[in-house]
């Protein structure tokens, strides 16, 4: 008799460059300027999936991709997923519903130019589709999306929508369309909300606790969600280098960046290897004809205020 199959856990990347975010951040004139660490942390990733047998989402930033389309092709050929971050990497609530739709929809057609693929799931930047923001549901529905993954119950999302379920859920929407959102993976401590899927909390957490609370919702058949950015598996210290005339200011901003993300990077290609031992770690795709068998009764409906009921 077959051994059972581990929990499966749902690995997405988001594909962007952290160097280009932070010098136009900073102000740089020329942050859209290629730089060989992207093309370095694209191989440190690539190389690892190999290693632990595991297909990832990535959610592709449609700048990156206009800039370094031979990373996102080579991704994809590799048998991984492509999926959409949006183009410039800006809030949700920061735009009006015509810019959203405007820069999802730029994105995913620079991906399926580049890729040979049109992307059905979607990340919104920083999990930025909070409680003022419900339209862009309806707006990716629109667009052809379909599966979300931009809800996140961690304290530095600000304004998040309330009711989030820890398992993907049937998100009906107000226009009648219907869409599933993957939550990234969340644990309870001690009556308390703990953030385990991914970013800065691997650097923080202890591995122990980082495995116990996904084995807890592995084993609750929740398809925990994992997410990480190429830099947080660079081999190389990252510096985000300003090459013209800095004032002070900036090289103060980029000092701060570079140390901030440099804490504790190199645990989490330790931990990933560690919770692979334990799990299967697969795609979204993959993984998404078991998502509606399991989770297809369950629905929830979001209200025009940003709360699920």
């Amino acid at each position: 008799m077959a051994s059972p199959q581990p929990p499966a856990l749902l690995l997405s990347i988001d594909f962007e460059d952290w160097h280009q975010l932070v010098h136009r951040t900073a102000g740089a004139p020329d942050w859209d300027a290629r730089g060989p660490a992207l093309e370095r942390q694209t191989q440190a990733v690539l190389d690892l999936l190999d290693e632990l047998g595991a297909k990832a989402t990535f959610f592709f930033l449609g700048m990156t991709v206009r800039r370094y389309p031979e990373l996102a092709r080579a991704i994809v050929s590799r048998g991984h997923e492509p999926a959409c971050h949006g183009f410039a990497h800006e809030r949700v609530f920061r735009q009006t519903r015509e810019e959203f739709a405007g820069d999802v929809g730029a994105s995913a057609a620079l991906i399926e130019e580049t890729c040979g693929r049109r992307p059905l799931a979607y990340r919104a930047p920083a999990f930025s589709i909070n409680r003022d923001t419900p339209w862009a549901y309806d707006a990716l529905a629109e667009l052809g999306f379909r599966y979300d993954s931009s809800q996140y119950d961690s304290p530095k999302v600000p304004n998040r929508i309330g009711g989030i379920p820890e398992a993907p859920f049937r998100l009906e929407l107000p226009s009648g369309a219907e869409l599933w959102e993957l939550p990234v993976c969340v644990t309870r401590f001690a009556g308390r909300t703990v953030p385990i899927g991914g970013w800065s909390y691997w650097r923080a957490l202890p591995a122990a606790a980082i495995v116990r609370g996904l084995r807890r919702a592995g084993e609750a058949n929740s398809h925990p969600v994992l997410y990480f950015h190429p830099y947080e598996f660079d081999p190389e210290p990252l510096h985000a280098r300003l090459l013209h005339d800095p004032t002070r200011g900036q090289r103060l901003y980029a000092a701060r960046r570079s140390l901030w993300r440099n804490t504790g990077r190199g645990l989490v290609a330790k931990r990933l290897r560690a919770v692979a031992s334990r799990f299967r770690l697969v795609s979204y795709e993959q993984a998404y004809g078991d998502i509606v068998e399991q989770h297809g009764a369950r629905t929830r409906a979001l209200s025009r205020e940003g709360v699920l009921v």
